[in-house]
């Protein structure tokens, strides 16, 4: 393999996001326009799907972007707005973040959930309408079935664009490829999530149902998969593909492992979810499989009554946060997350000029796919430290 142009630097996330960000709006304006043509009955669904797309972390958008830079050597600063480059890019990356906004409606109206970034989950919106509206019939059935169409519409959207920002990077059969691989593991995890909080506590693949969940639901999706969908979008080998994954996957694992951390012990007012949400909606993660492991008998009994009881109390939910704690499933948890994390920069400090160093030296040559300098090495590891160790 021929050495790999030097990347100096990557775009800065807010830069990435904001501009993902204007991109989804305006793209959802003219998409909600033609809504209205059809039938004025129609307003709420583009309004819906603007609001429901405001904020959140875009990880996906910023990780797609750095996958391209990456991809098409030296780090190299993407043009100004007018960039016909930069504005596919953009399309790529809004793409994903419709993908997951579709996710998330679903899995919202799938969980019971009440709320989303502090704000009503969509079909609660939709159930507050009907009766603001004084709808006939009941209100919840409205909000679930606007949910679901909406859902379905905001993936149909996210194709469309994905569709257009492809023919306009000349996107390779492989990035459609992992495109289409993304969309059928994001959706095949959601069937494993549901499946799995139907298992019995007692289950003997109940550890390896969890990281099955986290990976496919969640871990690829969310890291993995965006670096090699910019990668392959930029033209990247075989070679650079495979070490994004060394560097993506554990990262992801780690975020999600974070994640589920922050499900059940996070602050409600960071993370805009109910404290121990994650009991309530009966989520079997690898926190839960990992404190199962540790309880006593009698523990694990009390815990397989309340996991999955929607209706717990505040005091029951705060009583089982402390039985966890104590069973030692989150200090293991942890303890994974800094594993995940370590193994991730290990990967990344192959690409930097001390790996090139040692790769000269006699390794592997894993760290060949790429050449990265501080900045570039600098700004990824603050992101991999920041995505295994958020407060929300």
């Amino acid at each position: 393999m021929t050495s790999p142009d030097r990347v100096e630097s990557l775009d800065a996330p807010a830069d990435i996001a904001a501009e993902v960000a204007a991109g989804i709006s305006s793209f959802l304006t003219a998409k909600a326009a033609e809504f209205e043509a059809i039938s004025p009955d129609t307003a709420e669904i583009g309004t819906a799907l603007i609001d429901f797309t405001r904020g959140g972390k875009r990880i996906r958008p910023v990780l797609l972007w750095w996958g391209y830079q990456l991809a098409t050597g030296g780090g190299r600063r993407l043009g100004d707005g007018t960039d016909t480059t930069r504005s596919a890019l953009a399309e790529a990356a809004a793409s994903l973040e419709l993908l997951h906004a579709a996710a998330l409606i679903h899995d919202d109206v799938i969980d019971h959930s009440d709320t989303r970034r502090g704000e009503p989950a969509l079909h609660r919106r939709f159930e507050s309408l009907h009766a603001a509206l004084g709808y006939q019939g009941e209100a919840e059935p409205f909000g679930v079935a606007a949910a679901i169409v909406i859902g379905d519409i905001c993936l149909a959207l996210s194709e469309e664009i994905y569709e257009t920002a492809c023919d306009a990077l000349s996107g390779s059969v492989t990035a459609q490829a992992l495109r289409a691989q993304m969309r059928r593991d994001v959706m095949v995890g959601q069937f494993l999530d549901v499946r799995a909080e139907v298992i019995p506590l007692d289950d003997d693949r109940i550890s390896e149902r969890a990281w099955e969940v986290l990976s496919f639901k969640s871990a690829k999706y969310s890291v993995e998969q965006p670096l090699l969908l910019g990668a392959a979008l930029g033209g990247a080998s075989d070679e650079q593909l495979a070490a994004l994954s060394r560097f993506g996957l554990p990262l992801g694992q780690a975020f999600q492992l974070r994640d589920d951390v922050l499900g059940i012990f996070g602050d409600p007012a960071a993370t805009g979810k109910p404290a121990g949400d994650d009991i309530r909606e009966g989520k079997r993660t690898v926190l839960i499989a990992e404190s199962l492991r540790r309880m006593p008998a009698e523990r694990r009994e009390i815990l397989a009554a309340r996991l999955g009881v929607g209706d717990l109390s505040d005091a029951e939910v705060a009583e089982t946060v402390t039985m966890l704690a104590e069973a030692g499933g989150l200090a293991a948890v942890e303890e994974l997350i800094a594993i995940k994390h370590g193994e991730a920069l290990s990967e990344l400090r192959r690409w930097s000029d001390d790996g090139q160093a040692l790769d000269a030296a006699g390794s592997t040559g894993a760290g060949t796919a790429f050449r990265l300098g501080e900045g570039a090495v600098e700004r990824l590891e603050d992101f991999a430290t920041k995505l295994s160790y958020r407060q929300r």
